[in-house]
């Protein structure tokens, strides 16, 4: 297998040559791990410690190794195509920042010195971070740079900085000018470093030249020839260069600034002092993926099965000119005897398992044995106490007694037993969260206690808080009937670690989840509010049309009963004819015929006594033919 044909994308050496971060792909993502270089004869255990891209359109496009100034943790910087840079930790397997340009163009390049990231993108950008803020500082375009793929920082020059595309460039970053500009190379250079402070090495892809260039005076010093095209390149300060080419080979180049010039024709080229093929047992050519040369000692990286990264170690400087090395390659013997990865192996165990779930946070930590202790001595005395106080105390005195201790027992095992639950419930979640272990996870956020959840937060790492986040929008996204439960908890996580939350570089990418989640939740509400106004409003018109119809109904009755009143009165014409019906007219008639007498009298007494015999007259007169006209109506 060729080194074209690698499953391996991209790899790289940590500055002290004992770990390479390596990235493969799985399935449709891209995946990381870190490996550790130590010599095993190639009969290593796979590492199955990744850490898996979140998103399979993500692609890793460069790898630097750094320490972090305020932890001192040593970490791998990955750009990625989307213009973002992730500071990966393998002792967590986890992203602890990430670094935005602001823009989605591909970071073609990054390189770190003295607590500065430098960086170029698809733009041809060059941006500046600040490693101790974790900040973006100024970005740049130089007009005379375009197509850019690498880019280098100058050591012990301030404010100076290599850039290449096919031609090399030297720029301030102050002045944001072109100092100098190198010769170049016919194809896109993918090689840029410093070997020491006055001279850098420079190679393209499908080239096996390297040139050796002076900073100062922009001039050619050597020019390094190889057997084939160059893959990889290492070297150990100025004294020592080492080569990987297309066909697997290792190529040392000794002294590389040390030129046999022949003075009548010029030339500067030099060719490799040592090469070294490795074979295997059964002296199958094996391609070297990789190289790390320090001092006398050379590691270099080829894969065992195609996919494993194994490593061997070379003394250097004893070999020939030409010298084969044969990798065993460790058929027929028992794998995982050894271990490549970053945790080892317990040779007393059984069985090899992975420590990636085991969280160990102190050895020291004797809080539990010294409240056992304290308990313990504070039940021997009370106990002591009783016994002596027993002769004298009375049987109320006892009953009371009891009652008092049983009560305060009470109280004192229920305050610390909602402690314990309290620290347990933190110590469970922050492994939880650590391993990435989603039963252990939901066994904690089935509690709804809301003073326990508070307790628990409260108690939580705020590094710990985002991931935290994260698994609930995850768990609110897919099953909706928990949102109140869960709602919990993401209250109090804004609350508790609101202050270290707004720290976090690109916190709205990190919570992208969280966000979009809450967002649909609460773009219902105005929706819902209108909703809940048409209700009511329907409720109210379906009352007022109630209550009118009860008023309706109500008259309709009254107006019903008046009509089957008037129905039960019977009219007879004959017998209103013969003036045999009462009349209310009549009766109205002659209560104003009365009325008009009693004013006629109070007027005067004169003729009242004629007029009164003719009253009375008149009415004997028609009383008699009322009398009359009845008997003929009878006959």
């Amino acid at each position: 297998m060729s080194v074209q044909e690698s499953p391996v994308i991209l790899s790289k050496y940590d500055p002290q040559g004992q770990h390479l971060a390596y990235v493969t792909i799985a399935l449709d993502k891209q995946r990381i791990a870190v490996e550790s270089t130590v010599d095993n004869g190639g009969i290593n255990s796979e590492n199955d410690i990744f850490f898996y891209l979140d998103d399979s359109n993500l692609r890793v496009t460069c790898m630097e190794w750094n320490y972090i100034s305020s932890t001192e943790t040593l970490c791998v910087f990955i750009g990625l195509n989307n213009g973002e840079i992730w500071v990966y930790s393998p002792l967590s397997n986890e992203v602890i920042y990430k670094l935005s340009t602001g823009n989605p163009y591909e970071i073609k390049d990054l390189d770190i010195y003295n607590s500065e990231l430098w960086s170029i993108d698809n733009n041809d950008t060059i941006y500046q971070f600040s490693l101790d803020e974790f900040k973006l500082k100024q970005h740049f375009k130089i007009e005379s740079c375009v197509q850019l793929n690498k880019v280098h920082v100058v050591p012990n020059k301030n404010n100076q900085l290599l850039v290449a595309s096919h031609s090399i460039s030297l720029i301030d970053t102050q002045k944001k000018e072109v100092v100098i500009t190198y010769p170049g190379h016919i194809t896109p250079v993918s090689i840029l470093k410093s070997i020491s402070d006055d001279f850098f090495i420079s190679g393209a892809i499908n080239d096996r030249f390297l040139n050796v260039y002076d900073i100062n005076s922009g001039l050619t010093k050597t020019v390094l020839v190889s057997q084939s095209n160059v893959n990889t390149f290492s070297n150990s300060s100025q004294d020592v260069i080492a080569v990987t080419t297309e066909d697997g080979k290792i190529e040392i180049f000794e002294d590389p600034l040390v030129t046999n010039t022949n003075k009548k024709r010029g030339n500067k080229s030099k060719r490799s002092s040592k090469t070294i093929d490795a074979i295997s047992e059964q002296s199958n050519k094996i391609a070297v993926i990789n190289i790390n040369i320090k001092n006398d000692i050379l590691n270099l990286t080829w894969l065992r099965n195609a996919t494993i990264p194994s490593f061997s170690t070379i003394q250097w400087r004893t070999l020939p000119s030409e010298y084969t090395y044969e990798i065993n390659l460790g058929i027929g013997t028992s794998s995982g005897s050894k271990s490549n990865s970053l945790y080892g192996v317990d040779l007393a165990s059984a069985k090899n398992y992975a420590e990636g779930n085991a969280q160990v946070t102190s050895g020291d930590n004797f809080k539990h044995v010294a409240n056992i202790i304290s308990q313990l001595e504070k039940e021997a005395e009370e106990k002591a106490k009783e016994d002596g106080e027993a002769a004298t105390e009375t049987l109320a005195d006892k009953v009371s007694a009891l009652s008092v201790s049983r009560l305060s027992g009470k109280k004192a095992r229920d305050s610390k037993g909602s402690g314990m639950t309290t620290g347990t419930f933190t110590v469970v979640l922050s492994q939880a969260l650590q391993a990435n272990d989603h039963s252990l996870l939901e066994t904690v956020l089935n509690n709804r206690d809301a003073k326990v959840i508070k307790d628990t937060i409260i108690r939580l790492k705020p590094t710990l808080a985002v991931i935290l986040l994260e698994r609930l929008a995850e768990r609110i996204a897919r099953q909706t009937h928990r949102q109140e439960a869960l709602n919990v908890w993401v209250k109090w996580c804004l609350i508790v670690h609101g202050g270290y939350l707004v720290t976090v570089p690109n916190l709205m990418s990190t919570l992208s989840s969280l966000h979009s989640t809450l967002k649909k939740r609460s773009d219902l509400l105005p929706r819902l509010l209108t909703l809940e106004c048409k209700l009511e409003a329907a409720l109210s018109t379906m009352e007022t049309k109630k209550a009118g119809t009860i008023e309706e109904a109500r008259l309709d009755d009254v107006a019903t009963l008046v009509d089957e009143d008037e129905e039960f009165v019977e009219y007879n014409e004959e017998l209103d004819d013969a003036g045999l019906i009462e009349d209310g007219e009549e009766d109205y008639d002659s209560e104003s015929d009365i009325d008009e007498d009693v004013e006629y009298d109070e007027r005067g007494h004169s003729g009242s006594k004629s007029n009164h015999i003719d009253h009375d007259h008149s009415d004997s007169e028609e009383e008699e033919e009322e009398e009359e006209g009845y008997s003929d109506i009878e006959m």
